[in-house]
């Protein structure tokens, strides 16, 4: 009995040590971690051991075909209107591979996926699969977009690059339907278009005709003066 009585003080000894720094008021704000809570629910636990957050949620990835992604949600709500709610939901793709979704109703209380962070760090918005760092299933505005690239073609003014011939980019358009070292439309279609490396190659092709175009018109200057030379000569014979 003393035994049993001495395991009793010892659990509620344990129990009181544990629980000194949460607060359950009746009423009021709620504490977890501190006896002062500053907001309706405040959590106290981020230190410099525990870097990570003051929750862990462990959510069930256990789910059948039937249910696969029903996994944990954090919903929030409007309490004047039910209908406009958005959550953030973890959504099971596979073993290992879980992502997080961004939701809203959009007013019609049906939560609709709005974007997705894939598990490899991946973000679509406007499509759950994104394949890219980034994937847009939709337009993008902006009021700038810088875009890196390398291998800019000032190389075409170098004086040992080979500047195609008219006649060459003539017979390439009348094989292939498009200019040389373009895309097709098929292959644009097919796989969409690097803004970078397409700026560079129709800068490349400007380049190219720009030094074209400046032996053409030395040619024709050229010719210019040869027949104002020969009229000089047809206008003494008269």
């Amino acid at each position: 009995m003393k035994k049993i009585l001495l395991n009793l003080a010892l659990i509620t000894l344990g129990y009181d040590s544990f629980a000194q720094t949460n607060t359950f008021p009746a009423s009021g704000s709620v504490g977890i971690g501190t006896t002062a809570p500053a907001s309706l629910l405040h959590l106290n636990g981020i230190t410099t051991t525990n870097p990570l957050g003051a929750v862990i949620l462990t959510i069930q990835a256990a789910h059948s075909s039937a249910t696969l992604g029903s996994g944990g949600i954090i919903k929030f709500t409007n309490n004047l209107a039910s209908a406009d709610a958005a959550a953030i939901k973890t959504y099971t793709e596979g073993a290992g591979n879980v992502s997080l979704r961004f939701q809203t109703g959009y007013g019609t209380g049906t939560l609709v996926d709005r974007m997705t962070i894939s598990n490899t760090g991946n973000v679509g918005i406007g499509t759950t699969t994104p394949n890219a760092k980034l994937a847009v299933n939709g337009t993008i505005r902006a009021k700038e977009v810088k875009v890196e690239t390398a291998n800019w073609p000032d190389y075409v003014f170098a004086k040992e690059y080979k500047l195609p011939s008219l006649k060459e980019t003539e017979e390439h358009i009348l094989q292939q339907g498009h200019l040389p070292g373009i895309p097709s439309a098929a292959e644009v279609k097919a796989n969409g278009v690097d803004l970078g490396e397409m700026n560079a190659k129709l800068l490349q092709k400007i380049e190219e005709m720009t030094l074209i175009m400046i032996e053409l018109s030395k040619k024709v200057e050229d010719q210019s003066k040869v027949l104002k030379k020969q009229q000089k000569q047809l206008n003494k014979l008269k």
